[in-house]
């Protein structure tokens, strides 16, 4: 497997004091010269990628990366220069630091728990003047650490979001108790207890139209923020461009792994991600042609080509998967079967270790139909399946005869259906120890399977918290 970035701009530890000193030995020459017109990403007078060598056919697109965003509770917070006036704090959420000679602009916030530390840092290397803090989208790990920034917010510094940012702030704000003690708090249990909710108090100075970029200069620095019709993590997505040094600020617009399949729906909640919307906006961020990445997440990456065909790989890959998923409503499959059957072609196969095919899918199925399949009309009443399952196992006479088909299912290879059986059971308030035990050994197979393949940190994460309530279930009804 192919890791990006290479070694020049991977970051290391650097003690604030020797980073002026050292920078320059670690960073990367970035260039660019050409002034952008309106709303036009083109850039006229730079070199472009010429995507008709056989040098560019032959760049390699990792199928797969060796990270996961649950190694994100291990980063350590530290200062990694990127260029001689560009700072990256790293930790969960990385927070970047643009030093000119009129003061700081700030990329991002990170999460509120680490957020004076990664200002303090960034401090040490900047000026005490800020004059911008951008935030990139609102979740907690992006603008979580706002309260650290207050003192600069408070000074007059103008903070910068997308149009969508306030509406999408209220609404994870309206979700964020049920989110974190459901789901989230499922998926990352060593950040459930850690993020405060203030920083959703913080309002814009100044949004960011989807139809018109914003530029500014401070310093001598030339920026552009660009306000994306969509993105993998919501419709909120603010990227930062220096079109003289060829870098972008990304946040999580393609999610938190490079290249991977994005996240058109999170299972922790959230509303789906618009799929065309997003393949406009990667549109979009290719014909920037960066020379750096700069994420909200784990190193920065570099290279024209390589970010250009990575990027249409990922583009791609979700017009790939929604033109499938088309055609296959329009054929009368049901949505399970297309979940099934769809799969990336191998020249567009990337990490699902985030997002995953099959549910993209089905994401694309209610994104453009709803939840309602038009199969059983009871969905549409208040009254779920599982308030007859008690009759169903009182008809099977009794919960043995349901697990002894459950174990055949099972003995056969059909795991899943052996699992809908003890979910029947246990709904039904009748799971034996002999059923827990069943249910522990699908769900041991189903992460083994879920680590051996995509090992998919939601599904897997998922996976693991089952794992041990059944466990921690057997062991009660034992002793």
């Amino acid at each position: 497997m192919i890791r990006r970035p290479t070694a020049s701009i991977r970051a290391r530890e650097i003690p604030c004091a020797e980073a002026l000193l050292l920078m320059t030995l670690v960073g990367v020459t970035l260039s660019g010269c050409a002034a952008l017109s309106g709303t036009d990403s083109a850039v006229e007078g730079r070199e472009r990628v010429d995507t008709t060598t056989a040098e560019y056919a032959a760049i390699e697109v990792p199928k797969d990366v060796d990270y996961r965003a649950r190694d994100l509770q291990d980063a350590p917070i530290e200062l990694v220069p990127i260029i001689d006036f560009v700072f990256m704090a790293r930790g969960v959420g990385n927070v970047f630091l643009i030093k000119t000679d009129e003061g700081n602009v700030i990329y991002d916030t990170g999460v509120s728990w680490q957020a004076e530390q990664q200002r303090d840092l960034l401090l040490a290397v900047g000026h005490e003047k800020t004059t911008h803090v951008i935030v990139s989208h609102a979740h907690g790990d992006h603008n979580g650490g706002l309260d650290a920034w207050k003192a600069a917010l408070g000074e007059g510094a103008e903070l910068i979001a997308h149009e969508r940012y306030e509406y999408t702030n209220k609404i994870y704000g309206d979700t964020d108790e049920y989110l974190w003690r459901v789901r989230t708090g499922t998926l990352y249990p060593s950040h459930s207890a850690g993020q405060v909710a203030t920083f959703r108090g913080y309002e814009p100075s100044l949004t960011v139209d989807v139809h018109e970029d914003y530029f500014f200069e401070v310093g001598g620095v030339r920026f552009q923020a660009i306000a994306a019709e969509n993105s993998a993590e919501g419709e909120d997505a603010l990227l930062l461009w220096m079109p003289d040094h060829e870098i972008v600020f990304t946040g999580d617009f393609y999610g938190c792994l490079y290249p991977m399949v994005p996240n058109l729906y999170t299972v922790r909640g959230e509303k789906t991600r618009d799929p065309i919307g997003y393949v406009r906006a990667l549109d979009r961020l290719i014909d920037l042609e960066p020379e750096a990445i700069l994420p909200a997440h784990f190193d920065p990456i570099e290279g024209k080509s390589y970010l250009r065909k990575s990027l249409q790989v990922m583009r791609d890959g979700v017009q790939y998967v929604y033109d499938e998923t088309i055609l296959g409503m329009n054929a009368g499959r049901s949505v399970y079967e297309l979940m099934e059957t769809i799969r990336l072609p191998a020249e567009l196969e990337i990490s699902q270790g985030h997002g995953k095919v099959s549910w993209n899918v089905r994401a694309i199925w209610e994104f453009l139909a709803g939840w309602f399949y038009y199969e059983d009309v009871a969905d549409l009443y208040a009254v779920p399946a599982k308030s007859i399952y008690t009759d169903l196992v009182d008809l099977a006479g009794g919960a043995g005869p349901v697990v002894e088909r459950a174990q055949e299912h099972f003995d056969s290879g059909e795991g899943l259906k052996a699992l809908r059986l003890l979910d029947v059971v246990k709904e039904a308030g009748k799971e034996s120890v002999s059923a827990l035990r069943l249910r522990l050994a699908i769900l041991e197979g189903m992460l083994d399977r879920s680590i051996a393949t995509h090992d998919n940190m939601s599904e897997s994460g998922i996976l693991r918290a089952l794992v041990g309530r059944t466990r921690d279930a057997i062991a009660v009804s034992t002793h």
